[in-house]
């Protein structure tokens, strides 16, 4: 192969918060043709770094960069230049170094690590003289370093890079706040849409998580964790380097064959609400499918019928995926393209195969009882953060009820934002409340989540983060500064939208009501809790504090 010119024309990605610097070489052929770093459809760099910071692949470029500086990391690589005879390091020729210090002038970078050993090679010889910064050498993530296996390059990133990050800040923010996110997030052109894809992700890897834990731990060929490794991994069909932020509903996980004899794919049972909530609920049903798992969506109104946007776009993606399999089963395998698909609409008794969705419209108790009982795992997608009040209405009590039963008998249970029945703002349970043994809360804590008696519903609460929000908080730090200092020359106490959380966690473990300002406010899940008041102003119940798990 002949050497070619290779100028480096992709941006690195930092900021001012960023505090660790990562290097590469330059740009592989499939990294220039996609537009950004590591593009190689086998490069294990982006998988590396989910794994470590136990989160979902990214897959576009817009979501990779999210993840860089959500965590800190700014990313570059040694050479503006070079001769090289395609992706082959050893042949490089004519070498000149990038100019870093554009990024140490604008960041405390606080250490430097090249990823792999050319890499490191020429920043000592190019850049190091000049900077004055060493760098330390990881092993490369291409695959041309076989030796190395995925977990062995997870434990070598880890230990170098968490100890440096350190842990990543948790936002504890009013309801109402975290919908000015939304609004914030989208305004940077991150829709609504593009969130719910991002969560219903990280719900579906919580949900594999869950399934793993109740498999054998000591099998390594057992199905639930070849599941879990699956949906973790980047789909081959997502190496084009689109910046469509809409595309993950086209993607493809990598998945063993859930066939193998003697490993049961693990079952999965999602109730979906008829809101935003439920549009979560429905992304991670094809998530779950996709990696191989067997999965039977609850609902109480088909796809068409929800209202809720973009909850009925994604309700009825889903749809035509169930659809499609259903039809391709139905035809041996073969493709029939004139004949459309129809939803599938079935029986409780008519479980999902592995690899399936089946979905399953206001099922009477007993074909729900009877779902729940093969389930390994229930994901509770009902009521979203707008819900408060001292009752749950017909169905979703009855499901509620009938999940906590099957959770005494063994089953696990994943919350989406916030158990269903508990108000994510007062932390108040209702009659009934679903009792999770994992809340996989979306962008920031609520203050809800964090009361003292919440770990009774809540389980264990986690943060999918979904965007890079730091700057957006940041601004509206700056502006209550400002409000504040404008009120007081006007004799005036400030306010903005940036409440405190603390205040709002005091309030709530004093029993007093939210603040008017919160009263006011509407969710955009409106139809999440199907005409409740989702602002009321009735105090929290103060309920006992419970140091371990109450309900086994």
């Amino acid at each position: 192969m002949d050497a070619t010119t290779v100028t480096h024309e992709i941006q690195p990605v930092f900021d001012s918060r960023s505090r660790v610097l990562l290097l590469g070489t330059m740009p592989s052929p499939a990294s220039r043709e996609q537009g950004f770093y590591y593009g190689h459809p086998q490069n294990r760099f982006w998988r590396v770094l989910a794994a470590i910071f136990d989160e979902p692949v990214p897959r576009t470029i817009e979501e990779k960069c999210d993840m860089l500086l959500r965590h800190h990391i700014a990313l570059w690589d040694v050479l503006a230049s070079c001769e090289i005879e395609g992706a082959s390091d050893a042949s490089i020729r004519d070498a000149q170094p990038n100019d870093l210090a554009r990024i140490f002038d604008a960041a405390d970078i606080r250490a430097v690590f090249a990823t792999g050993t050319k890499a490191g090679e020429l920043y000592r010889k190019l850049i190091e003289p000049t900077l004055g910064v060493p760098c330390t050498t990881l092993p490369s993530t291409s695959p041309a370093n076989a030796k190395m296996k995925l977990a062995d390059l997870v434990d070598a990133y880890g230990k170098a890079l968490l100890p440096l990050l350190g842990e990543t800040e948790k936002h504890v923010l009013p309801v109402a706040d975290v919908v000015e996110l939304e609004k914030e997030i989208a305004k940077s052109g991150t829709s609504l849409s593009t969130l719910m894809g991002r969560a219903g992700r990280a719900l579906a890897k919580v949900a594999l998580d869950e399934a793993q834990a109740t498999a054998s731990q000591h099998d390594p060929n057992n199905a639930a964790q070849r599941q879990a490794d699956a949906i973790s991994h980047t789909p081959h069909d997502n190496q084009n380097g689109s910046t469509d932020r809409t595309s993950n509903d086209s993607h493809t996980a990598e998945v063993g064959d859930p066939s193998d004899e003697n490993q049961a794919a693990p079952h999965i049972a999602i109730l979906c609400g008829s809101g935003n909530n439920g549009g979560d609920g429905w992304v991670a049903a094809r998530e779950l499918a996709r990696a191989g798992c067997a999965v039977d969506l609850v609902t109480k109104r088909p796809a068409g019928e929800i209202s809720a946007e973009p909850a009925h776009k994604q309700a009825l993606l889903t749809e035509a995926i169930a659809s499609e399999a259903t039809n391709a089963a139905h035809a041996g395998l073969r493709q029939t393209a004139a004949s459309a698909p129809t939803a599938p609409q079935t029986t409780a008794t008519q479980h999902a195969e592995p690899g399936a969705i089946a979905i399953h419209v206001s099922p009477s108790c007993d074909e729900l009882a009877c779902l729940f009982a093969a389930a390994d795992v229930i994901v509770d997608a009902i009521l979203g953060t707008g819900f408060s009040g001292d009752s749950v209405l017909a169905p979703y009590d009855a499901w509620i009820r009938l999940a906590n039963e099957q959770r005494a008998r063994g089953a696990r249970i994943v919350a989406a934002d916030v158990p269903s029945g508990l108000s994510a703002q007062t932390g108040k349970a209702a009659e009934p409340c679903l009792k999770a043994h994992e809340t996989l809360t979306m962008i920031a804590s609520k203050p809800g989540l964090e009361t003292p008696y919440a770990f009774a519903f809540c389980g264990t609460v986690r943060v999918a983060p979904l965007a890079y929000i730091e700057p957006i908080l940041e601004s509206w730090k700056q502006r209550e500064t400002a409000d504040n200092a404008s009120a007081e020359n006007n004799g005036l106490i400030g306010s903005s939208v940036a409440t405190d959380a603390n205040a709002a966690l005091e309030a709530a473990g004093a029993g007093k009501p939210p603040s008017p300002k919160h009263d006011a406010f509407r969710r955009a899940e409106t139809e999440d809790d199907d005409g409740y008041d989702p602002y009321s102003d009735r105090p929290p119940t103060p309920e006992p504090l419970f140091q371990a798990d109450p309900w086994n």
